[in-house]
């Protein structure tokens, strides 16, 4: 689970005050921030729901290609969401 904790914070980096959250449902860089690290303390306990939202969030058309879009770093968000996928495929085995 530390590789799925790790690839979060680099995600969360990248997640700004001044990111735009228009394709998304949350209304505040805070709402997703504090949603986010909720999740991630679900996964550093092994909780499945974590990581099942963390899948959602990684999701073709999901929150983070959304977000990733809207603020210019698409390529990055590809090649974090290929990690995602292959982390998340070891951890259902």
């Amino acid at each position: 689970m530390s590789e799925v904790l790790k690839l979060i914070e680099l995600i969360k980096s990248k997640i700004t005050a001044d990111t735009d959250l228009m394709w998304t449902s949350y209304n505040s860089i805070e709402e997703l921030i504090a949603e986010i690290d909720l999740n991630s303390k679900l996964v550093e306990n092994n909780n499945e729901q974590g990581l099942e939202f963390f899948r959602h969030l990684f999701a073709p058309t999901g929150t983070l290609q959304e977000i990733s879009m809207q603020n210019d770093w698409i390529q990055e968000y590809l090649n974090l969401s290929l990690e995602f996928d292959t982390l998340y495929e070891h951890l259902k085995l």
